[in-house]
């Protein structure tokens, strides 16, 4: 067999030369194409599974909320280990598997199982974002020497700009923003001007009822059906000020003779501050920033993500 082999070669030599070169070819390319993780993943395949239920303690949620959800994912398939956390508000169980399963038969099955749950009303469990603990590929801090940008600014151009464009490369499964305070658009009503038989409760019901668009039928213009409908969705806070509240005499009662209609800050519950020491030994120090962390999906690579997150 080796002296047919040796015999082949040697009257054939240009195919066996061009087989040896397109192989050594092939061989470079796929070395350049080889992906190189600085930290494998080796993580075991997990599903979390995580409600929200807020203004409620611990042990309603552990009885009303933990406890149904534990019961009804217990037979999930090659689950190895099933860990729970009940706090104030929030219930995250995690689901541990084995080798033998896939995290996409693995999400899928939780799904299923989750719509055979009964919970309070207004309660929806959903799944954490399919990323690894070595998942966090890159944090990034919003600044602008612009003066106008403030904190809260950033904020919002971090939740509705920043977050949507990153979540568009491909295998960026999540990303987390922290820090700054969130923009609301508060009604500041005087207790004093509250006459004519008003309540906080009728201005409350007054803006949710004014704060929608409606849709009605259609008219017919020769050929053409003209669709109907009302827009009222408010934009600025002039549009909110502007909300009839009540008609007294003949004579319109709005939220601006009621109050002030502002953008201010959310209440917060925690403050993200950032210090940085420099090579030089000056210490930058910043109490109050923006920040996000981009989640990469499980099993993806990371090198060419970061280089599609760059670009």
């Amino acid at each position: 067999m080796i002296r047919f082999l040796i015999d082949f070669a040697l009257r054939n030599r240009i195919l066996v030369l061009s087989l040896a070169v397109v192989l050594f070819i092939w061989g470079i390319i796929s070395f350049h194409n080889l992906p190189i993780e600085a930290y494998p993943d080796v993580a075991d395949t997990y599903t979390q599974i995580i409600t929200q239920w807020p203004g409620h303690a611990a042990e309603e949620v552990e009885q009303q909320i933990t406890v149904p959800l534990e019961v009804q994912l217990n037979g999930v398939a090659h689950m190895t280990h099933l860990r729970s956390v009940s706090l104030a508000g929030l219930s995250v169980i995690t689901i541990i598997y084995d080798d033998e399963i896939t995290t996409f038969n693995a999400r899928t099955e939780v799904v299923d199982r989750l719509q055979q749950v009964t919970l309070p009303n207004a309660v929806n469990p959903g799944l954490g974002p399919d990323y690894s603990p070595t998942g966090q590929i890159m944090f990034y801090t919003l600044r602008s020497a612009n003066p106008k940008y403030d904190v809260m600014e950033l904020k919002t151009l971090n939740d509705w700009f920043v977050v949507n464009q990153l979540k568009s490369v491909p295998n960026v499964v999540d990303v987390n923003p922290f820090g700054g305070p969130t923009r609301e658009y508060q009604v500041q009503i005087d207790p004093g001007k509250l006459v004519h038989g008003l309540s906080l409760s009728q201005v409350e019901q007054t803006l949710s009822a004014n704060n929608i668009n409606a849709g009605g039928g259609f008219i017919e213009r020769g050929q053409q059906a003209l669709n109907v409908r009302a827009v009222g969705l408010m934009q600025t806070t002039s549009d909110t000020a502007a909300t009839v509240v009540k008609v007294q005499n003949g004579i319109p009662v709005r939220v601006r003779d009621l109050g002030v209609v502002v953008q201010s800050p959310k209440v917060r519950l925690g403050q993200l501050g950032k210090t940085i020491h420099r090579e030089d030994g000056t210490v930058v120090n910043d109490d109050d920033v923006v920040e996000g962390i981009v989640l990469l999906r499980k099993g993806a690579e990371a090198d060419a993500t970061l280089n599609a997150l760059h670009t």
